[in-house]
């Protein structure tokens, strides 16, 4: 997977049961030593979270995890690094559904998304950074 052109970060993991609460720290590290205030921290482990989850019903032993941010956004990507062909990028189980509603509801996405590579299945979202508007009650 390549990123040109912006500040990115990536991570090799071995998957275990505490590999999301590893990624959750490395992802949130990152983005505050680029200076990034939003999201916060508990919208950013529940986007990480469920994009390690979705990449790991794959599997594999390793995964990996990628951060680029461009223009006020920040772009998380974990990859599963199994044996998925890129025939195979139609969504064919129900959980790929259920784990694309779940990041399209997550506070601050602006999109996400999944597809196939030769390097394996790419779970993806794109998270706003901009300080979420206050709600005003109308009268």
């Amino acid at each position: 997977m390549a990123i040109k052109d912006r500040r990115a970060a990536n991570w090799a993991l071995t998957v275990y049961p505490w590999t999301a609460a590893q990624a959750v720290g490395k992802v949130t590290e990152t983005i505050r030593a680029w200076g990034y205030d939003h999201p916060k921290d508990d919208v950013l482990e529940q986007s990480v979270r469920l994009l390690v989850d979705a990449a790991t019903v794959d599997e594999g032993r390793r995964i990996s995890v990628h951060v680029a941010d461009q223009s006020g956004m920040l772009l998380v990507v974990v990859l599963s690094h199994t044996h998925i062909g890129p025939d195979d990028s139609v969504l064919t189980d129900l959980a790929d559904l259920a784990d694309l509603t779940d990041l399209a509801v997550v506070p601050g996405t602006a999109s996400c998304g999944t597809d196939t590579s030769d390097e394996g299945r790419r779970v993806w979202a794109v998270l706003r950074t901009e300080r979420p508007r206050p709600r005003t009650a109308t009268a």
